[in-house]
């Protein structure tokens, strides 16, 4: 009868723990929705996004709480970017279209300008002062049919010689005359200036002759 020795016992590995997961709320996922609500302060949109995107990483190998306000904190800094990026828009296609209107209908009564040799150019503004071409005295407010709409040159035209007479001789009086030999100019806006808010036309005293005005009109 051959000799029976006993199975060996099973030996078992002995595994060292790894190291604890991190517990409780991804501090990066807080961080983001701070930023995301505060990105309208410039960089803090930026850092709202990465941050959120380093807290959704992080979550999903720690599985910590968070991963609601890392997302908020991302959609909140992409609708920052978006508003803001609207509002640089708006804000450049107004400064162009302000920047469109002439300087004629710009003036305001009392200010003086002088006129290039090709009168379409528009105008330069100039101290009342010195030697120009004419003075604005007075503004008439000017309607159109639809809010918004260009009414047309005829129409505007027709309200601006209208409104302009009767200031002038509201302002200066039925027997005035101006000290060099001069018209009434009417200037109302274009199309680019009535869609930049221009609702008036500009009255002057504008220059006929060689001659320019020296001193202020007596308003």
């Amino acid at each position: 009868m051959s000799e029976q020795h006993p199975l060996n016992p099973p030996q078992w590995m002995v595994v060292a723990p790894g190291p604890p997961k991190p517990q409780g709320r991804n501090t990066f996922a807080v961080v983001s929705l701070v930023m995301g609500i505060l990105g309208i302060c410039g960089f803090s949109l930026v850092l709202g996004l990465i941050f959120g995107i380093v807290a959704l990483v992080q979550i999903s190998r720690t599985d910590q709480r968070g991963r609601g306000m890392a997302i908020a904190g991302i959609v909140l800094s992409l609708l920052w970017v978006g508003g803001l990026t609207i509002g640089v828009i708006a804000v450049v296609k107004r400064a162009e279209l302000l920047g469109s209107t002439p300087t004629l209908v710009a003036l305001k009564p009392g200010e003086c300008y002088t006129t290039p040799p090709a009168y379409s150019l528009d105008a330069t503004k100039v101290p009342c002062t010195a030697a120009h071409d004419g003075e604005a005295f007075a503004t008439v407010p000017l309607k159109g049919y639809l809010e918004g709409e260009y009414p047309g040159e005829d129409t505007l035209e027709a309200q601006a010689k209208a409104g302009c007479e009767a200031k002038r001789a509201a302002v200066f009086g039925p027997g005035y005359a101006p000290p060099v030999e001069a018209s009434v100019g009417v200037f109302y806006p274009d199309s680019k200036a009535w869609a930049a808010g221009t609702r008036a036309a500009v009255c002057t005293w504008q220059a006929t002759s060689e001659q320019q005005f020296t001193g202020p009109l007596r308003h």
